[in-house]
């Protein structure tokens, strides 16, 4: 049985504290909870009688000695409380983002990497959706010939005033380190790597309307890889909004929405079709395709009722702690400087007003992110 505990028992926090205290979790066990809110932890000791309770998350790791944590806290502090209990060996599942940074981020990975004997695992749930772990399969197997453009379009995110108003570290350079990106957006631009890669360059514009925050709510980004292009867009204040993902290819189609997915594949390769064409606009017998349809399923509706798509992660994470192989993942801890990594780019091109590459200069990011927490602070 692995001794778990949670640290962060807000609201997605308390989410997996629950699930591991009904027993969603196999071969888990939550042993203690921290959370710096009195108020809170008081709540979940009232409700939860068996599971230890604190407010000092080094008392919590010294007094339980837990196989593993998850760190479910504002983003500043992933890096930090991460660190702590992976150099006591104590495995990790951090929540996204893996923090705000990619300073931040190469520090904590050089610090997963030096104590090998942990497990570090980020909680980027969307990697179970089955439409988009089919997707990855049908673009590594060449299906989909070369890609040659894709648009993401994610504006399904609606959050109001009364959102924002919640938390006061939310939506702000000093409490949150972004906004839309870094809060909501990080797990389709987690999908958006994981399925194309990383850009070589992203140019960017960031915005906010309708809400009374200092972060971006608006985003229009291209992503400039070798041999084609991506347009990101994405929106919290946009209804009834859109979850759209299309990527062509050179042998077909493939258009992902909220819960399907939409498969034309050539029958020959559009260049064969180019090459073969003795009419203006191509053969017609050349130009057929095959259409696969995915979905979602009803099933996967009903689990996600019950415990939340995160529950999928944490169950890998228990598994891979108890067998001590990071290949039950489904996201490395690393892994998640990736997204976070596109997040920097974008914000720095809207700031600078011009194309940057990726990587960004972790140096030049920090300077630039604490000339805006300065301005924040100056509003305030």
């Amino acid at each position: 049985m692995i001794r778990v505990a949670v640290t962060g028992i807000g609201r997605m926090g308390g989410k997996h504290a629950s699930n591991f205290v009904k027993g969603a979790v196999a071969n888990a066990k939550l042993v203690a909870v921290c959370d710096t809110d009195e108020k809170v932890a008081d709540r979940f000791r009232a409700n939860y009688s068996g599971v230890a309770t604190y407010t000092d998350y080094d008392e919590m790791l010294e007094k339980e000695k837990p196989d593993a944590v998850v760190i479910a806290t504002p983003h500043y502090s992933h890096s930090e409380l991460a660190k702590k209990a992976l150099v006591r060996g104590i495995s990790v599942l951090v929540e996204k983002p893996i923090t705000v940074t990619v300073k931040d981020a190469n520090s904590l990975i050089a610090t997963a990497k030096a104590h090998p004997e942990a497990i570090f695992a980020i909680m980027y749930n969307q990697r179970s959706n089955s439409i988009y772990a089919r997707a990855k399969k049908i673009i590594e197997s060449g299906r989909l010939g070369d890609i040659q453009r894709a648009s993401f379009t994610i504006t399904d995110w609606y959050r109001t005033q009364y959102y924002y108003n919640m938390g006061g570290w939310r939506a702000s350079w000093s409490g949150e380190g972004g906004g839309t990106l870094i809060n909501q957006c990080v797990h389709q631009l987690d999908i958006l790597q994981w399925l194309l890669g990383m850009p070589e360059r992203i140019i960017a514009r960031c915005k906010t309307e309708g809400r009374n925050i200092t972060t971006e709510n608006d985003v229009i980004a291209m992503f400039c890889y070798k041999n084609f292009d991506c347009v990101f867009t994405a929106s919290t204040h946009e209804l009834p909004g859109e979850n759209r993902f299309v990527i062509v290819g050179s042998k077909g189609t493939l258009v992902i929405t909220r819960h399907k997915a939409v498969c034309k594949f050539l029958r020959m390769d559009e260049k064969q079709v180019n090459a073969r064409a003795k009419r203006d606009y191509g053969n017609r017998e050349d130009k057929k395709y095959d259409k696969e349809y995915m979905f979602y399923g009803i099933r996967n509706y009903l689990t996600d009722a019950l415990y939340g798509q995160q529950c999928n992660i944490l169950r890998d994470f228990v598994a891979a702690v108890g067998k001590k192989d990071a290949s039950l993942l489904r996201a490395r801890g690393e892994e998640g400087v990736n997204a976070l990594n596109i997040i920097n780019a974008i914000n720095m091109s809207a700031w600078k007003g011009k194309e940057v590459t990726v990587p960004v200069d972790p140096e030049e990011y920090d300077k630039m992110l604490a000339e805006k927490i300065k301005g924040e602070k100056k509003i305030k």
